[in-house]
């Protein structure tokens, strides 16, 4: 059969049917590939790829420019410039008449063309893009294909490279913006510390440092600076802890607490201003389940937002009373208040703050900490300028949770 189909491809004489259908299979998977590949070399020859006008732009979209390190954003556009434009090399020249510019090629090796759009044999098209400081150049070599450049095509391509110019402008910009959010974020938060917390920290090591060198001390009161010292420098320490991740789940360590008792201490040891007078009415008062050490620093905050907000000077009020299987915690002042749409939409929201140098954190915290706790903290003002009330409610110990703590399981 091989013979016969051999001979009737060598000769045209057909020999029996089923050497014919052999041969025109033999031709069918051996000369196809031929066929093909003369079929792309007339297309290429004989009809030129136009300008996807529609995909071009979908290509050089800033949106996922904009995703891209910001050392890639260049490169990458010219990569789809040339892809889209059929060149084998497109060069953004951003370089002034002083040649103090950028310069991006692709690939990389292109020859670097002449300053101020001036033409070279490596290139076939200078497009320029006005800019507001100077003309921007693009750069495109010969097409791959051999094709000239008419008339329709450059039109679409100066449209194409003003698009581009924009789309890079729109990643550049996004990069910028990034980059000023990331910087304000660490300026707020170093301004946060130097001019609010850390900054009254160590005023008070400073006012307790000062004390310590009179020599006019005897030992209780030197014992008592020491404590004092400990417990600043315990702040600090929460302090940092807070800045680091306001995030990082709160997990309290619940023991039986006495949260009258204390406040009362708090109140007692905290280095208040001068100006600041304190009305406190706290009653011995049930127990509750809490992690002393996160709600003295829920407090904490609270007194130093009561005394920026009555810029150091005026009457505190700190109260706290029974009412409906919880204890109500309430911290009045007479400073700055809050408006009503402050307190609906970005009071306890991590970053939100009226204060212009605060950082918006501590009562984001001071929230997680008491729900934690399965309580609530709320917050009233009557207005700007007629001070906030903060209320905290902490359940009570239930009979078990007693009964639970003297047997030492928790």
């Amino acid at each position: 059969m091989l013979a016969e189909a051999a001979f009737y491809t060598l000769t045209g004489q057909p020999v029996s049917l089923w050497a014919m259908v052999f041969a025109a299979l033999s031709a069918a998977v051996f000369f196809s590939p031929v066929v093909h590949a003369l079929q792309r070399g007339i297309d290429k020859l004989l009809f030129r790829k136009q300008l996807d006008t529609l995909k071009a732009i979908e290509q050089l979209g800033a949106g996922d420019l904009a995703e891209l390190p910001q050392e890639h954003v260049e490169h990458a556009l010219l990569e789809r410039i040339a892809t889209i434009c059929h060149r084998g090399s497109v060069v953004l020249d951003e370089r002034g008449s002083d040649g103090s510019g950028n310069l991006f090629c692709y690939p990389q090796s292109a020859e670097v063309p002449p300053l101020d759009g001036a033409s070279c044999a490596a290139y076939e098209l200078v497009l320029a893009i006005p800019r507001k400081e100077q003309t921007t150049w693009l750069h495109l070599s010969p097409r791959l294909d051999g094709w000239a450049t008419d008339t329709d095509e450059r039109q679409s391509l100066e449209r194409l490279a003003r698009f581009a110019a924009m789309s890079l402008e729109h990643a550049r910009l996004s990069h910028q913006q990034s980059q000023q959010v990331r910087l304000d974020s660490i300026t707020r938060v170093m301004g946060q510390l130097h001019s609010h917390d850390l900054k009254n920290r160590l005023h008070d090591l400073s006012f307790l440092a000062h004390h310590l060198e009179s020599g006019k001390l005897n030992e209780d009161d030197m014992k008592m600076m020491v404590t004092s010292i400990r417990k600043v420098v315990g702040r600090m320490e929460a302090l940092m802890q807070r800045m680091a991740d306001p995030n990082a789940p709160i997990h309290p360590k619940l023991k039986i607490c006495d949260i009258s008792g204390l406040l009362r201490q708090r109140i007692a040891e905290r280095l208040w201003p001068e100006l600041i007078h304190i009305n406190m009415d706290l009653p011995d008062l049930p127990m509750i389940m809490g992690d002393a050490v996160l709600l003295q620093g829920v407090f904490e905050n609270l007194f130093d937002n009561a005394v920026q907000a009555m810029n150091k000077q005026g009457e505190l009020d700190i109260s706290a009373q029974v009412k409906d299987d919880c204890i109500q915690i309430t911290v009045h002042d007479y400073g700055a208040g809050m408006t009503q749409a402050f307190m609906e939409h970005r009071l306890f929201r991590l970053f939100a703050t009226s204060k212009a140098e605060g950082l918006g954190i501590g009562l984001y915290l001071s929230k997680r900490i008491i729900e934690a706790h399965g309580g609530e903290i709320s917050a009233s003002s009557e207005g700007e300028g007629k001070g906030s009330t903060f209320l905290v409610s902490l359940p009570l110990c239930k009979n078990s949770d007693v009964e639970t703590s003297s047997g030492g399981k928790i």
